[in-house]
């Protein structure tokens, strides 16, 4: 039996994983969690709603036909780019660097520029008045619209740095990897922990008995295996 999933873009390597792990099928639609929230609010109804902010799965919760949202999995907020520009091993240097152009995702639409948000507000009580200087710096540059299936490499923060739109990029750990992997010259930077953010995924199913059983089966001990393999931790 084939279940509909609509999931965060970034479990976009992940999620097949896990469902395989689980010996489920899906049809997954992946784009960013605040617009696939939107869709279902006016009417769409999947089986399973994976997104990367918990704020986003408790509002779906809150429909009549949906279970409570569950904590998932983490992931991790870093620096990545151009690899001569994260030599100092200064993330708060490099992204406050004139000369590069840092990109974001989308707030509001995209939990990944939400978070990206919250590492400026950190950086602030770092550096008194760079929170701002980062918000006016900040591109935000992916996010703010569902993707195009037949558009590109399947990651927009790949094609931008294949296009040269960007110097530096402040998203999740597990793109930074697919990124860097795919693109050459690219290098990627842990944040310090007084600038760290732990994104926390949360999951929902509709409210019947093969999306329960669904989503128990993605939070099933092998399922996270496979999420860790792909950079993904287990939500404690």
């Amino acid at each position: 039996m084939t279940l509909t999933a609509f999931a965060a873009g970034s479990l976009r390597k992940a999620l097949p994983a896990m469902a395989e792990a689980a010996g489920l099928c899906l049809d997954t639609q992946f784009g960013p969690a605040g617009l696939l929230r939107r869709l279902i609010e006016e009417g769409a109804r999947p089986d399973l709603f994976l997104s990367a902010s918990m704020a986003h799965a408790e509002a779906v919760a809150r429909l009549d036909d949906y279970e409570e949202a569950m904590p998932l999995l983490e992931n991790r907020l870093c620096l990545f780019g151009r690899e001569e520009l994260l030599t100092a091993n200064d993330a708060l240097r490099a992204m406050l660097d004139p000369d590069s152009r840092l990109g974001t995702s989308t707030p509001g639409a995209d939990p990944g520029g939400d978070y990206a948000h919250a590492v400026f507000d950190r950086a602030e009580t770092v550096q008194p008045g760079s929170g701002a200087m980062l918000r006016d710096r900040a591109h935000a540059l992916v996010g703010g619209d569902l993707p195009n299936k037949e558009s590109g490499s399947g990651s927009p923060v790949v094609d931008l740095f294949q296009a040269g739109k960007v110097d530096l990029f402040l998203g999740y750990r597990t793109t930074a990897v697919d990124v860097t992997e795919r693109c050459p010259g690219l290098a990627l930077l842990d944040l310090p922990p007084e600038l760290a953010v732990r994104p926390l995924y949360g999951a929902v199913a509709r409210n019947t008995d093969e999306a329960r059983a669904a989503l128990d089966r993605l939070r099933s001990a092998k399922a996270m295996e496979a999420a860790e393999r792909c950079g993904f931790h287990p939500a404690r």
